[in-house]
């Protein structure tokens, strides 16, 4: 690492970061699909078996996923498992994971993704990762994971690389 990285936390370079929402899913097609964190394994979804919900509009405008948002499983065994959304279907996620829009003009969504699916995000995860029954984190602890990133072009050619 070069002297011309910058070092920052989860928080500092993200536009937005929600908690998801809550509602049953349905294998019917009744709104969007409804991601939730059994969705999500090894960062892969198959979009084949995630169910749907019911929601209003103004709800799908909150907890809908754009491309580049990274949704954090916030609970449970899986607390960490992570997923970066890069699909154009219609799509929210679910109350026990949180949404971290990254700023594009700031980081590459992608690479802060792929830093949250290294082995310095898990050590991370298991040292804040609290809970007697069952561990968790919150968006304030998530939000303070400290990584360094390079400019942009650099940011894109690791990208690509990987």
């Amino acid at each position: 690492m070069t002297s011309d990285w910058k070092e920052t936390k989860l928080v500092d370079v993200c536009s937005d970061i929600d908690y998801g929402y809550t509602e049953s899913a349905s294998y019917e097609i009744i709104g969007p699909k409804f991601l939730r964190i059994t969705d999500i394994q090894g960062g892969i979804v198959n979009w084949d078996t995630v169910p749907y919900c019911s929601i209003s509009d103004k709800d799908f405008q909150k907890f809908r996923l754009v491309q580049g948002d990274i949704v954090v499983a916030r609970t449970g065994n899986s607390t960490g498992e992570n997923y970066i959304f890069s699909e154009t279907l219609d799509c929210v996620f679910a109350s026990f994971m949180i949404r971290f829009r990254v700023n594009p003009s700031i980081v590459s969504p992608k690479f802060v993704w792929y830093i949250m699916r290294s082995y310095y995000w898990s050590i991370y995860i298991d040292a804040v990762a609290i809970g007697a029954a069952q561990k968790g984190a919150n968006s304030k602890l998530l939000g303070n994971f400290t990584f360094s990133y390079p400019k942009i072009s650099t940011q894109e050619v690791i990208v690509n690389n990987l």
